[in-house]
Order: C-alpha cells, then structure tokens, then sequence
C-alpha cells in the first residue's frame, strides 16, 4: 500500500511538471513578438483554406508581412500592416520582396516584379506588365503595349500588339516586332533584326514562293542576271539599229546598189550590210542585215513609193 501511494505521488508530480512546461511554451508564443505572427497566420490560413484564391510570398524585407486573400479578390488576413508584396487579384499570385499582382489572372514573380492588368506576367526584378495579357520576363523588362511581349534585360514593348526579344530590344510601333540585343523597332508593322548602326544579315532564307514572301540573296542574283541579259541585248539592238541605218539607200537613176554600216552603243558594236533596188521611177526596195559580237542578229526591210 506505501508503494501505491508512493506511485501516485510521483505521478501527480509529473503531470504538474508537464502542466508547468505546457504554461510555459504558450507564455512564449504569446510574449513573442516575431513567433506570434506566423502563428497567427498559420491559424487565418487554415481557417480559410476552402476559400483561399489568391497566393503571396514575401520577401525577406524585415516587416514580417503576410497577406491573404480570397477567392473574391478580399483581404483575409493581413498580420503586419504592409503594402510592399501585394497580392489583389482573382488567381493572382505575387512572389518576390514588394512584388505587385494586382489584378485577376496577374502573376508578379520577382523582387519589384509588377503585373498590374488582367492576366499579365512579370517575372524578374522590376519586371513590368501592365496591359491586359502582356508578359514581361527580365531585369527591368516592360511590356506595356495592349497586349505586349518584352523579354530579356531592359527590354521594351510599348506599341500596342509588339514583340521585343533581346537585351535592350525595344518595339515601340504598333504590331511591330525587334529581335535581338539592342534592336529597334520603331515604325507601325516591321520586323527590325537590329538598330541604325547595328544592322544584322538574315541567314539561311529559303526562296520566296507567294507573292508576299522574302526573297533570297539567291534570287535576287537571279534577276539581276536576267536584267542584265536583257540590257546587254538591248545595247546591242540600238547598236545594230544604227549600223543599218548608216547602209546608204540606191541613188537616183540607179537600178542596185549594196552597202555596210556600223553602229556603236554603251560599249557594244554592230556590222550591218544591206541592198537596195529601184524597181521602176517611183518604187524603190531595201533590204538590210546586222549583227553583233554577241551573235545577236538584226533583219530589216522596207519598200518606198514616191512620185
């Protein structure tokens, strides 16, 4: 019987230590000022975890600030009085140190990093978005044309429906479009692949087919060919016109005569020989050939009347 009271004794007194231990992790939680927070929130977020829409991660700026919000864009909860990371939006999620997504669909993802229309995309530090749709992906990068694309490090779509893509690029046209470091584009429905100064070569080009495809180094050779045969043979037809025009025409009260001309035009030169005929007092005939160096031949004729 001593040993069953001694027992019991030494069980009570454990469950007050254990009450004593208990008393005390609580008065810790509550005398703590940066454990009461979290705890604080962690108790809002699981009490309205059914209803929760919106996503926020802060930055480690030294507030402590916590926000959640709800599936209606509402504030549920905010711990620590802050407007640094703001999350505002239905299914918008905002990560990063003062990160901005402020309205529904927006997504802010980096230090500064704003999505500030309906379902824009900033991902970077200082990363901008601000008209519905656009993405900006980046340091610094801003897509704030209706809608935009701006990715890369200081990149920048302002013309409503442009693209920039690369360091520095910027479309500020409307539909316009700049690809790579430093392009510019700067007029309404272009495609720049660099800037005044900077200009780049577009490579490996297949050949155009409809009417509104690029054409090639490739063709563009090919015509200039075809011009050139064709202004050779012209030079060789005024040369040739010539020659048979310098063919002296049969003398009057003469019957036949034959005869050579030559003719001479940008470069190219032409032979010609020719004969003429009266055929009675009012009637005369002309016949006339010419050629060139090139092989090109000319053939003329004609009859006259006079009287």
């Amino acid at each position: 019987m001593a040993s069953l009271s001694t027992g019991l004794l030494s069980l009570s007194t454990g469950l007050s230590q254990i009450g004593s231990l208990s008393t005390g992790l609580v008065a810790a939680v509550a005398g703590n000022a940066a454990l009461k927070p979290l705890a604080d929130a962690s108790n809002a977020a699981a009490a309205n975890g059914a209803m929760l829409g919106g996503t926020i991660m802060g930055g480690s700026n030294g507030d402590g600030t916590v926000q959640t919000l709800g599936t209606s864009g509402a504030v549920v909860k905010t711990v620590t009085p802050s407007t640094c990371t703001t999350v505002s939006g239905i299914d918008a999620t905002g990560t990063g140190l003062c990160a901005q997504a402020t309205k529904d669909g927006a997504t802010a993802l980096g230090s500064n990093a704003q999505a500030t229309a309906t379902n824009t995309t900033a991902v970077g530090f200082r990363a901008l978005a601000s008209s519905a749709g656009a993405v900006a992906l980046g340091y610094n990068a801003q897509a704030t044309g209706d809608p935009t694309v701006a990715i890369g490090y200081n990149s920048l779509a302002a013309g409503n429906n442009s693209v920039a893509m690369g360091a520095g690029a910027q479309a500020t046209g409307t539909n316009s479009v700049a690809l790579g470091a430093g392009s510019i584009a700067d007029q309404d429905n272009t495609v720049s692949v660099g800037a005044p100064g900077s200009e780049r070569r577009i490579t490996n080009v297949a050949a155009g087919v409809n009417p509104t495809d690029a054409v090639n180094v490739s063709q563009l050779t090919n015509v200039q060919n075809q011009v050139g045969n064709v202004q050779r043979i012209a030079y060789s037809g005024v040369a040739m016109a010539g020659a048979l025009a310098g063919i002296p025409q049969v003398d009057y009260g003469k019957t036949f005569a034959l005869g050579a001309g030559m003719g001479s035009y940008a470069g190219y030169t032409a032979l010609a020989i020719g004969a003429s005929a009266r055929v009675n007092q009012n009637t005369v005939i002309k016949l006339g050939v010419s050629t060139t160096s090139a092989s090109h031949t000319l053939i003329n004729a004609g009859v006259g009347f006079s009287w």
